[in-house]
């Protein structure tokens, strides 16, 4: 069968090389897929090659299942079922699992999660007598994932780490983690791949018996390969050296979980005699849209070079608007859905996309108000969110101290000592004497540890502390401030300096934007009435059966995913590009292929915005919009809505908001011009606490280099807020 039939003449001699190293750069839309599947079916059909002989690796189960799909339709009799298409893990748990006894384990070993990490981190870091207060166990779990990302051992974790208070403490806990996994016949997700590689490396007869089992290899997304699946990938490839990549280096956006794009923009030398191929030819989007993305992304020089097209019919101009804030910006976007409905469009041919998770709140208040239906693609809704839920419940028990229900899921979060123990003892005596929790926390419960007992009298303290405010007309804003500041909330996550702590911290940081708002907006507020409005909203019925809805997703979740038309907004300087990005050239290229994989997501129609002021911890700050707009040529755009100026510079050394803390040895950057020196303590208002490390240029372009934990950043001081802790 000529499975060629209907393809350009790019996609066909991908298909039809099949022998030796081939890379495919499959530009977005143009149809990757379909000659990954119909390559797959001429080995098979043409070729005559046995199915079992074919393996094809992808990132996630559902391009995996996918891939299977659309194989078993291209062959009839079930013969494509015997192809090996899996994901990396999977590949590798099954590898795992028939040769366990060469690595030392039973072939039935445990896999741990995410849960049972961190459940043995604590229980080593006990152990070791570490206070997982000041050091968080997702931290250590975070760091360990890296490190075998990067094929780092714990015997080499210090040779290939900075030595400093953080990667020391690693280092000890990641030993004996490993030990006691061991011992428990116990591997973790980074394991799966990493014990992999070490088995290909250490015996080759194993090695030899998957060569010669997998005669063709096909990898998908490569351009998000990190060291350990590039060695993987290596080693599969090794004897027949018939491999075959298919990636996009203009869509690489994962750096932060490891990714290296030097892994597809070095195949050629990985791979001296590879065969290159370029699919550049797109069929989702309009040429206006592909133009914008084409120039957008030219200005990266770490790229290969090629351009996308179409022949597409011409659509219309990319709309380009400008807001004075959040709020308008969603008013206006979800009336524009509302007017494209009315014009027969459905709801799900829209989709709004953010930079961050906590931009999505003011998008669900508007389509709440409106009625409409949404789903937030890949995560969950603003109030539903674990970190919300938590400063919810800090509340509801500062109005009501009854209430012991809120009071119990906040006790020992963030973490104070506190074992389930002592809580089920405080909640049996709250219902025997018929009291509330709150008034027999801070009694001596037998068993309970001296520094427990003092943190849950802080608690108490101030919790009342809040309480009495609250009773003087204290704003709700001001106390959802001061609770974030002094319940530990904001400095757990400062200390965890993941990105998913990040990612909470930008949430707590919404939170207080959105009791700001609700104060502005109503004629007597009170925290009460504001408890009131959120309990209304995340009461509202499920949707997991909705048909039509509009969705809601970051930009990472977009990708591989196309709507008719998209809303790409907050556009801003710092937001995107990215405050902690935005001032590396490796930061601020690869947000620059996040805005080109937003953008090349539209099919017909494509709405960008921006806002000329935000809120950060409730306080409005001046934004000016992003630098991509200036990358992109004028011709593209049709200003829609109000003519106004695009922003206004936001003034050097914007002042933080203030904190609410008696430490009068704090002061802020604008203070003291030139005072920033190697070794000086700093706080950056999303990264938390950290030691400058460099300092260099002048005026506008003076940088200053800082590392928090074990992550260094750059940033240039003109636009980065920081406090100098003396």
């Amino acid at each position: 069968m000529d499975f060629t039939i209907g393809l350009n003449e790019e996609q066909k001699k991908a298909i039809l090389q099949t022998e030796g190293p081939v890379l495919i750069f499959a530009g977005a839309g143009s149809g990757k897929t379909r000659v990954i599947t119909h390559r797959i079916a001429h080995l098979i059909d043409n070729l005559e090659n046995f199915p079992e002989s074919i393996c094809a690796v992808t990132f996630t189960n559902k391009a995996a299942e996918e891939m299977r799909e659309r194989v078993n339709h291209l062959l009839p009799g079930g013969i494509g079922s015997r192809v090996v298409i899996k994901t990396f893990h999977s590949l590798c748990l099954m590898i795992l699992r028939r040769e366990a006894k060469h690595l030392g384990f039973l072939s039935g070993f445990t896999i741990y999660d995410t849960s049972l990490q961190e459940s043995l981190i604590k229980e080593v870091m006990k152990d070791l007598k570490m206070d997982i207060k000041q050091l968080k166990p997702s931290s250590i779990v975070h760091a360990i994932s890296r490190s075998k990302d990067a094929m780092v051992s714990h015997i080499k974790y210090l040779d290939h780490y900075e030595k400093d208070f953080f990667s020391e403490k690693v280092d000890a806990v990641f030993s004996e983690y490993e030990k006691r996994k061991e011992q428990r016949q116990a591997l973790d997700f980074g394991d799966l791949i990493f014990r992999t590689v070490e088995l290909f490396k250490n015996n080759k007869k194993i090695l030899h018996q998957y060569n010669t089992k997998f005669k063709y290899l096909m990898v998908d997304e490569y351009q998000d390969t990190n060291k350990a699946q590039y060695e993987l990938v290596k080693y599969l490839a090794g004897e027949s050296g018939n491999l075959c990549v298919v990636g996009d280096d203009d869509q690489s956006i994962y750096s932060w979980r490891g990714a290296d794009i030097s892994n597809i923009l070095s195949f050629h030398k990985d791979y001296p005699n590879s065969f290159i191929v370029k699919l550049e030819e797109n069929y989702r989007s309009t040429p206006t849209i592909l133009g914008a993305a084409s120039t957008l992304i030219a200005n990266n020089t770490n790229r290969s070079d090629k351009t996308i097209f179409t022949n597409n019919p011409d659509g219309n101009k990319i709309g380009l608007f400008s807001y004075e804030n959040e709020a308008e910006e969603a008013e206006s976007i979800i009336k524009q859905i509302i007017k494209s409905k009315q014009e027969n469009k459905k709801f799900s041919d829209h989709a709004i996309f953010y930079r961050t998770n906590a931009q999505s709140r003011y998008f669900e208040e508007a389509l709440r108000r409106y009625s409409i239906p949404y789903k937030i693609f890949g995560g969950f809704r603003f109030f539903d969110r674990k970190e919300i839920k938590d400063i919810i419940a800090y509340l509801n028990t500062i109005v009501n101290p009854l209430d012991s229900t809120s009071l119990m899921r906040i006790i020992n979060t963030p973490s104070r000592g506190i074992g389930e123990t002592t809580i089920e003892k405080m909640n049996r005596i709250s219902l025997e004497e018929g009291i509330s929790l709150f008034e027999v926390i801070d009694r001596t419960i037998p068993g309970m540890k001296k520094g427990a007992i003092v943190k849950v009298q802080e608690l108490k303290k101030m919790l009342s502390d809040l309480q009495d405010k609250h009773e003087k007309k204290k704003s709700p804003s001001e106390i959802a401030y001061e609770l974030i500041e002094r319940s530990g909330m904001r400095e757990e996550m400062e200390n965890e300096g993941t990105e998913e702590s990040i990612s909470r911290l930008e949430n707590l940081n919404e939170f207080v934007n959105s009791v700001k708002d609700y104060e502005t907006n109503a004629e007597d507020p009170s925290l009460e009435e504001f408890l009131n409005q959120i309990s209304l909203l995340t009461s509202e019925e499920d949707t997991a059966n909705l048909e039509d809805y509009v969705v809601l997703m970051t930009v990472h979740n977009s990708k591989g995913l196309e709507f008719d038309t998209v809303f790409l907004s907050g556009m801003e300087e710092g937001t995107f590009p990215h405050s902690l990005s935005m001032d590396s050239d490796t930061g601020a290229e690869e947000e620059r292929r996040l805005a080109y994989v937003a953008i090349t997501r539209a099919k017909r129609k494509l709405v960008i915005s921006f806002c000329r002021f935000t809120r950060k911890f409730g306080n409005v700050e001046p934004r000016i919009r992003s630098r991509f707009f200036d990358e992109i040529p004028e011709q593209f755009f049709e200003e829609m809505g109000e003519k106004k100026q695009y922003g206004v510079r936001k003034p050097s050394h914007a002042p933080i908001p203030k904190r609410f803390t008696s430490d009068d040895s704090k002061v802020d950057v604008n203070t003291k011009n030139g005072s920033l020196q190697p070794g000086l303590k700093i706080r950056h208002k999303v990264y938390g606490v950290g030691i400058i490390t460099k300092v260099s240029g002048n005026g506008e372009n003076e940088k200053v280099e800082v590392k928090f934990g074990n992550l260094d950043k750059k940033f240039l001081i003109a636009y980065t807020p920081l406090e100098i802790l003396n």
